[in-house]
């Protein structure tokens, strides 16, 4: 039930209390649900007490000293009282199943898969489906023979959710669909333990997370901010600093950002930068070097369209983003200075949807009203940072029905520039892709059954 809801219903079912009792209590009791969020329990609970305090004989008594009642009118009182309770029962009462249902976890394997994450070593994944807060779920897997992945475990909380580097820690969303992360104890991986449930006073919806290269500082990052936990003891994290009060600008046409993937909240390779998407044309650069006294060091600007991927050179000097409608830039990041653009690569989209040529402008839209399924984007660098990797999985409308992964590798000179582009295509029937450490593994997560696909880069 909606607090909102939940809210008006506590307010009705108080004035259904006796005269005498709301005229000592009422006020009181208002007050205490202006200060705390109603909830279905709440309302049930002064329901129950309302027929209860009907029945105290402290209050009845008032009705024995009224004066004697025609019959009309004990008639009428009747319909009222039977409005009065009647009405909200009908409210109430089939809201219960759903209220039973969504207050325990059940596992769902119909939804698609929204996040996709390796450990350092890349012999454990996870992923995570989207879906109602009460069935999303994450799955460990054993990927040491990426020929045969192995599912290890299914466990509660689901998109976006993100591994530690050494893959003792998982992160997911917490069960509810609130603003919150759960921390998980996969040491046992067939036996998944939830630690502890991170919450910052976080609004909107939870769409980022990522632990620093060391593992001991976790970002995450909702519409409405992005703060820094400490969880070098993942059963007492502790809350360092909140970087931005409102990271995604109220322009965003979507809850969050298109194509949301784990790509969208980076730490540089020696943990002192955290990039984040930071609303429309905007990555916004940190210095974590001490996160509790993390500064903005500056807001890169694109063109004009929403950051769909970011990813650092593994000298930490580069940072690559790819955009919603399909364009790469590289900004140069490193030392005190400003960080610039260098270079901008503009209609890898269109190229990914017409590799024969064409003039018409491919959208990142796939097919089905409403653009159920965007553009989604990978990119990464090789462990050498000579060449960028950029994976698009986009759902196509024409000339067929088919998703197809389209690879774009381009080779990196010091300064950032691009050259030598090199093509690879794959038919798929995915929705989100990742690069895997190493920029050779691609895993593409299923657009049902909470599948995950891996291949290797030629």
């Amino acid at each position: 039930m909606k607090p909102a809801l939940a809210d008006r219903l506590s307010r009705a079912v108080v004035g259904c209390y006796p005269r005498r009792w709301k005229q000592r209590y009422a006020a009181e009791l208002l007050d205490v649900l202006d200060q705390h969020r109603a909830r279905l329990r709440t309302v049930l609970s002064l329901a129950g007490g309302a027929m209860s305090t009907h029945l105290d004989p402290d209050y009845r008594m008032q009705l024995r000293l009224m004066p004697h009642l025609s019959r009309d009118a004990k008639l009428y009182i009747a319909i009222i009282a039977a409005i009065i309770v009647g009405v909200p029962a009908l409210v109430i009462l089939p809201m219960i199943p759903r209220a039973i249902r969504e207050s325990r976890w059940q596992p769902s394997g119909s939804d698609s898969v929204g996040a996709i994450a390796f450990s350092r070593d890349q012999r454990t994944m996870v992923s995570a489906t989207g879906g109602p807060p009460w069935e999303a779920t994450s799955t460990l897997w054993d990927v040491t023979d990426q020929a045969r992945p192995r599912r290890l475990s299914v466990f509660e909380g689901g998109s976006p959710a993100t591994i530690s580097p050494d893959g003792a820690t998982v992160a997911t969303n917490a069960f509810g669909g609130r603003a919150e992360a759960a921390l998980w104890n996969v040491t046992r991986p067939r036996h998944p333990v939830r630690l502890a449930v991170l919450s910052a006073g976080l609004s909107g919806a939870l769409w980022g997370e990522a632990f620093s290269p060391d593992g001991r500082i976790l970002a995450a990052a909702s519409t409405t901010g992005l703060v820094l936990w400490n969880v070098a003891d993942p059963a007492r994290p502790r809350l360092l600093r909140s970087l931005a009060a409102a990271p995604l600008r109220s322009d965003d046409p979507g809850p969050v950002p298109f194509g949301v993937s784990q790509g969208d909240l980076v730490f540089s390779p020696d943990g002192r930068m955290l990039a984040s998407v930071s609303g429309r044309d905007q990555v916004t650069l940190w210095n974590v070097t001490r996160p509790a006294l993390a500064t903005r060091i500056a807001t890169l600007a694109g063109p004009r369209d929403y950051f769909a991927a970011l990813a650092f050179s593994p000298g930490g000097n580069l940072l690559a983003g790819v955009t919603y409608h399909g364009s790469v830039l590289v900004f140069r990041v490193a030392g005190p200075g400003r960080p610039v653009r260098v270079t901008t690569r503009p209609g890898i989209l269109a190229s990914a949807r017409f590799p024969g040529g064409g003039d018409a402008p491919a959208s990142p839209c796939g097919p089905g009203p409403g653009c159920r399924v965007p553009a989604a984007y990978a990119a990464g660098f090789t462990p050498d940072g000579r060449a960028l990797t950029v994976v698009i999985d986009r759902p196509e409308a024409w000339p067929g029905m088919a998703a197809r992964d389209t690879v774009f590798t381009w080779q990196v000179s010091g300064s950032g520039a691009l050259s030598d582009l090199t093509t690879i295509f794959r038919d798929v029937s995915d929705a989100q892709p990742i690069l895997a450490p190493g920029d050779r593994i691609v895993a593409d997560g299923s657009l049902t059954g909470g599948e995950v696909h891996l291949w290797t880069l030629p």
